[in-house]
């Protein structure tokens, strides 16, 4: 699908407001169960302002049209505002601009589509992530910063053709950036009782299951604990 300048500001102007209700400033907790060995892991993912602009593939460009680096707070803050002008930003050359804004809506909900995780394979030439998370139909990119990761892209594209070993995602759990442990239960695999599985202790102590109850099949759930 291809943008003209009047759609893409329109839809980055819109998605900035749920980003900035749904996962600004979130942090979640990412439980797999590992394809290769069968060990249970997890990643951690942050979302932070910074990480807006990279997830639209827009570039900011000054009067000349000239590009603009290292703004992206600046452009967060411009399309929060509904202050983005359409003389100022454009579409990467690489065609992939269009590609992540096509993504941009589904991302709001990743975590209802989230189901399966991996390392990126480096199949697409223009994708610099380290991992990947998603589903069939979306995948989101994540880069490694220290310890944790950020969303730096996403696409309408299925994650296995991403990832050599898809491993399934058990859980996601999701917390406030300045809470302690992960207490808001996003998503459960179907037919999964966390209760009933033995998770490895660096998980275990940054989990807080006290108010989660077993749905049977449901797979999509939200319990909020007593974030300790």
């Amino acid at each position: 699908m291809k943008f003209t300048k009047e759609d893409a500001r329109r839809r980055v102007l819109n998605c900035a407001k749920q980003y900035q209700q749904k996962l600004l400033n979130k942090k979640m907790i990412i439980i797999y169960r590992e394809r290769r060995d069968n060990k249970i892991r997890s990643i951690e993912v942050v979302f932070y302002k910074r990480n807006y602009q990279h997830l639209t593939g827009l570039e900011l460009t000054d009067k000349n049209g000239n590009v603009l680096r290292n703004q992206s707070m600046n452009f967060y803050r411009k399309c929060i505002e509904n202050k983005l002008g359409l003389d100022e930003f454009r579409f990467r050359k690489d065609g992939t601009s269009h590609l992540k804004l096509s993504a941009l809506p589904v991302l709001m909900d990743v975590t209802k589509i989230t189901r399966i995780t991996g390392n990126y394979n480096n199949v697409r030439p223009y994708l610099l992530v380290d991992k990947v998370m998603g589903g069939v139909n979306f995948c989101l990119g994540l880069s490694k910063e220290n310890d944790i990761y950020v969303p730096s892209s996403a696409l309408l594209e299925d994650i296995k053709r991403l990832t050599d070993a898809p491993s399934q995602v058990l859980a996601i759990m999701e917390k406030e950036m300045d809470e302690g442990t992960y207490s808001v239960v996003k998503h459960v695999a179907k037919g999964l009782n966390l209760n009933h599985i033995i998770l490895p202790d660096e998980i275990n102590d940054r989990i807080n299951l006290e108010n989660y109850l077993y749905n049977g099949t449901k797979n999509n759930v939200e319990f909020r604990g007593s974030g300790i």
